[in-house]
Parts: structure tokens; C-alpha cells; sequence
């Protein structure tokens, strides 16, 4: 029931959890995009932050 764009920033190595679950949302959201991050974990958006901020302003626009 999520009304807004959503960004979802996935580590494909998640272990806790795991991209399958990034997918399933994605899919069940109206207006979601997911983006996986090949050999990061859970913490994707820090261990890869410099490129975490350039999606996010890419999706949203604007300063991120």
C-alpha cells in the first residue's frame, strides 16, 4: 500500500536479507526501483555510499 516512489538498494550478497526479498517488493510496489550492488552485504548504501548517493540523484533528482 505504498503510494510514493521507493528506491531500493540491495547488496546481492545480503545474507540477512537476501535479494530475493528486494524483488519481491519491487514487484509489489507500485512505483519501486531496485538497484543490487554486486559483493555487498546488508550495508550496501555504506560500503558503496559514493554510489548510493549517485542513484539517489538520479531517482529523485536533485541535491543528495
Amino acid at each position: 500500500k505504498v503510494m510514493i516512489p521507493v528506491f531500493l538498494f540491495w547488496g546481492e550478497a545480503d545474507t540477512e536479507t537476501p535479494l530475493s526479498d528486494g524483488k519481491i517488493m519491487e514487484a509489489e510496489m507500485k512505483d519501486a526501483a531496485l538497484v543490487s550492488y554486486p559483493g555487498t552485504g546488508h550495508f550496501a548504501y555504506l560500503d558503496r555510499a559514493e554510489t548510493f548517493c549517485a542513484v539517489c540523484k538520479s531517482f529523485f533528482g536533485g541535491d543528495a
